[in-house]
């Protein structure tokens, strides 16, 4: 994961190795090699950003120094930053010196890929997996920070600023810094307008906008939304974040607090809302502003984007996909699974009827076979007779057929009689 520490964690290393008085392997930081790397002033520790130096050449460069004993220190230390970056080459004239580095020397690679590296690289490595940094922790970092440069943080604010680093201490640290630069006084307001983010009351509006698909009230929410200069991109995430957060209180309501990092009151909040909301229809609105995250990176008009995966979300009982059918399916279900217990909770009891006496059996009748159709001189039924003789107008007559189409009806035949009426009004055709 991106802001972890790797690179900190790394240079702490590099320091602890060459340390005259480790504390329990710790670096002390008061000796004359700890205070040299503290300047910068070492030459026993080179890190190297191997995003820039990524070809052959500076690998073939960092081959013939590391011959070289240190000069201060007992390791020298060469920290390959974004070590992923290397050429195919640059990693091929690198493994040569890992399987056979001196003795005086210490390779640490540091990277967020590290599937792109060659399986020969990884075998000759020891690896430490650096994950996401829960939550808390970083609040805790936070208000050290915060106290430390005299200032305040509401613990809204903190805990803002945490779920939108998303486990790294380093976007936190940042985010808190472009806070403290409008004031000392950090308020769940002011993170909110430099992250570009909706606020809860405001998610929780359009969550119900979209429950009780009221068109009219999202285009209004989204017309504000935009009119306040915010990105479409950064409200579908929270949208998406915020639907996330209901199809857990839905799944998993007990443990959503600690899944979350919520108050035990945020948590409530959202499992009200989510009562109201079946599981399916949940994960299909949650596709929906998923996709439009990657649809609003290349489209040429983000508010539309927005408005029309709204729509979609709010309308779904105009669709006609496998989706919609299954989210109504669903709901109707649910229905009649509430109705049950109401039923079997008494709610809807009514006195049996009483029981009707016994009757006996009478015997079945048989229905008599249908009437013949009779026919007309012509062989044909009296209905397909008219047909045939008002297609015969129809190409020969057109007036007299459009007359007869629509002006009357056929009534019947009696020998060779043909029978038409006219409609109600339209008598003055009769002749």
């Amino acid at each position: 994961s991106r802001g972890t520490g790797k690179t900190s964690a790394a240079k702490i290393m590099a320091r602890a190795v060459n340390c005259e008085h480790p504390d329990n392997g710790n670096p002390c930081g008061e000796c004359e090699s700890c205070q040299r790397l503290k300047r910068e002033e070492s030459l026993d520790v080179m890190e190297i950003d191997a995003a820039s130096n990524n070809g052959v050449e500076e690998i073939r460069d960092l081959r013939e120094t590391v011959k070289y004993p240190p000069q201060h220190g007992q390791y020298k230390v060469y920290i390959i930053d974004e070590v992923h970056m290397l050429s195919a080459s640059a990693f091929n004239a690198l493994l040569k010196t890992l399987e056979e580095p001196p003795a005086h020397v210490i390779f640490i690679l540091a990277t967020t890929e590290p599937q792109r590296l060659p399986a020969t690289i990884l075998s000759r490595c020891q690896r430490f997996d650096f994950g996401r940094i829960p939550a808390q922790q970083i609040v805790g970092r936070l208000r050290q920070v915060v106290d430390g440069a005299s200032a305040t943080a509401s613990d809204q604010a903190l805990h803002l600023i945490a779920r939108a680093a998303e486990g790294g201490m380093r976007d936190a640290l940042s985010i808190l810094d472009m806070c403290l630069g409008y004031g000392s006084d950090v308020t769940e307001e002011l993170v909110r307008s430099v992250l570009g983010t909706a606020d809860r009351a405001f998610l929780f509006h359009f969550a119900d906008a979209l429950r009780d698909q009221d068109a009219s009230t999202l285009m209004g929410l989204i017309d504000e939304l935009m009119r306040g200069g915010r990105e479409p991109i950064v409200f579908a995430k929270d949208v998406s974040q915020h639907l996330r957060a209901l199809l857990m209180a839905k799944c998993c309501p007990d443990d959503l607090a600690s899944l979350l990092d919520l108050t035990p009151e945020d948590a409530e909040e959202y499992i009200g809302q989510a009562e109201s909301l079946s599981p399916t229809r949940l994960m299909n609105m949650l596709e929906l502003f998923m996709a439009v995250e990657t649809d609003l990176r290349w489209a040429s008009s983000p508010r539309l984007a927005l408005e029309n995966a709204a729509l979609k979300a709010c309308l779904r009982t105009e669709d006609t996909d496998a989706a919609a059918l299954n989210d109504r399916i669903a709901e109707l279900e649910k229905q009649v699974a509430d109705l049950t217990d109401k039923l079997k909770g008494g709610a809807f009891v009514s006195a049996a009827p009483a029981a009707a006496p016994a009757t006996p059996r009478q015997p079945e009748k048989r229905p008599a076979p249908p009437k013949p159709v009779p026919l007309t001189p012509t062989g044909r039924s009296p209905q397909d007779a008219w047909k045939e003789a008002m297609n015969l107008l129809k190409r020969s007559e057109a007036g007299t057929f459009a007359l007869l189409s629509n002006n009357g009806r056929f009534v019947g035949c009696e020998d060779a009689c043909y029978r038409w009426e006219a409609n109600p009004g339209m008598e003055v055709f009769v002749t």
